[in-house]
């Protein structure tokens, strides 16, 4: 009989502290004030008008927002409520006062100020109507998401297409990046270029193979360039898509 009674008491025990042993399951509306809050917290409210709905362990989202970036914000905030299984997202993005130039112009700005851009990365943007498309290199992993995600915040972008190719990871392509600086920028003839905050010639290297892409001021400028980038090291091929300013 002991040996039953402590049996019994062990299954108690075990049973009572399963999760959830004693808990309260939220209502639909305890969790609908909890996903508002969340959105609210996201900022997302600022960015246009968001609805919510909540039942079944499904929150569905409705209305229009500026930007694919709040768009993809509301819904990782909804995620993070713990009773939410399944997002419906209905937001859609529509700006009717932000033209494609504009769109352009203010991505090409947030790319030239981003922190981690240099001249080993090459970006380069489309703009089809509210689709923004991204084009070109970056150095490492990180930077390709990070564009990516500040551009999908430009207001009037519906549509992020992030097309940039990182370029692998190699100690060899790393020196001849190096070299090839070294041998542009050092040059006394490239100071003005040197002095830039982001200098305009980039050097792209892939597997040994160099690019040289960017704006010049002369076809002189060009010229010199590669001629530099011939004789700072040793690689497999070396094309020149440096363009001249007056072109």
């Amino acid at each position: 009989m002991r040996t039953l009674r402590f049996g019994l008491l062990a299954l108690l025990i075990a049973w009572a502290v399963q999760p959830g042993f004693g808990q309260k399951h939220a209502s639909n509306a305890q969790i609908l004030a909890q996903i508002q809050d969340r959105l609210y917290h996201a900022r997302v409210f600022e960015h246009g008008q968001v609805q919510a709905a909540f039942d079944g362990g499904v929150a569905t989202l409705t209305g229009t927002v500026d930007s694919l970036g709040v768009k993809h914000d509301a819904e990782r905030a909804v995620r993070k409520v713990d009773d939410v299984y399944q997002i419906a997202d209905n937001i859609t993005v529509h700006v009717e006062d932000v033209t494609p130039r504009q769109i352009a112009e203010q991505a090409r700005k947030q790319i030239v100020t981003y922190y981690a851009y240099g001249i080993f990365d090459n970006v380069w943007l489309e703009v089809q109507g509210d689709k923004l498309v991204v084009n070109g290199q970056v150095s490492q992993p990180f930077k390709k998401e990070d564009i990516g995600n500040f551009l999908a915040h430009i207001k009037g972008v519906a549509v992020l297409e992030n097309n940039l190719e990182v370029l692998p990871l190699s100690p060899y392509d790393d020196s001849l990046r190096l070299a090839i600086a070294r041998a542009i920028y050092n040059d006394p003839y490239f100071t003005n270029y040197a002095i830039q905050a982001l200098p305009p010639i980039h050097i792209i290297v892939k597997n040994g193979n160099v690019t040289l892409e960017g704006v010049v001021a002369t076809q002189l400028d060009r010229v010199k360039a590669e001629m530099a980038a011939r004789f700072a090291g040793t690689f497999f091929s070396l094309t020149n898509n440096l363009r001249v300013e007056a072109q």
